[in-house]
């Protein structure tokens, strides 16, 4: 069976949504993750999915002890990407992988079911952000060097991993583009987003 991955962290103000700390706080920052994370949890209930959820720490105290949890490996963004869907090739037999983040609402059940169709005949999908990242990645075989050189948390992510699945001679499908949740402009897309902004 086909596996989501959801990379999230513990809901700890101060250490989520960074980003958005200087402009709304820390508590409300956390506020936004959280309401980014349960949609995407709510997102894979209704595809039916068997996912797992990776996270940066142990969470005992949390709402995630209740979900399949996994601790994230490796010293940056595109090693603990690759330990995990390289893993999750072995756990689902060779059947395809979609690995997501926690804070694109634009995610539908749609996407992850369009990700998969196109694994059948490539062996790579991305669902690419406007800010040149991607909030989707899966994937039906992976190598190490796929996130060589990578430079994280800029506006090249996919240009840059592009280049290393071109040189991997990997076959690669785009999804739409969407928007991911980083700055104060992307909560302004999204009416519930703002009411946590506006509220005391």
């Amino acid at each position: 069976m086909s596996l989501v991955q959801i990379f999230a962290k513990p809901p700890v103000p101060g250490k989520v949504k960074t980003r958005l700390i200087t402009d709304i706080g820390a508590n409300k920052a956390t506020e936004v993750y959280l309401y980014c994370l349960e949609y995407t949890l709510e997102v894979l209930n209704i595809s039916t999915m068997n996912f797992e959820i990776w996270l940066t720490e142990p969470c005992p105290e949390s709402g995630f002890a209740r979900l399949p949890c996994q601790l994230q490996q490796g010293d940056d963004l595109g090693e603990r990407m690759f330990f995990a869907l390289a893993q999750g090739l072995i756990a689902s037999s060779g059947q395809p992988v979609l690995l997501i983040g926690s804070d694109c609402l634009d995610l539908k059940p749609e996407h992850l079911i369009l990700a998969l169709e196109s694994l059948v005949d490539h062996d790579l999908v991305f669902l690419p952000c406007v800010d040149g990242g991607f909030a989707m990645i899966g994937c039906r075989r992976i190598e190490h060097s796929i996130f060589d050189q990578v430079i994280w948390s800029s506006d090249s992510v996919l240009s840059q991993t592009l280049e290393n699945a071109e040189r991997l001679d990997y076959s690669v499908d785009m999804l739409e583009t969407v928007r991911d949740i980083d700055t104060l402009h992307d909560l302004s897309h999204y009416p519930a987003l703002r009411e946590i902004i506006a509220s005391h």
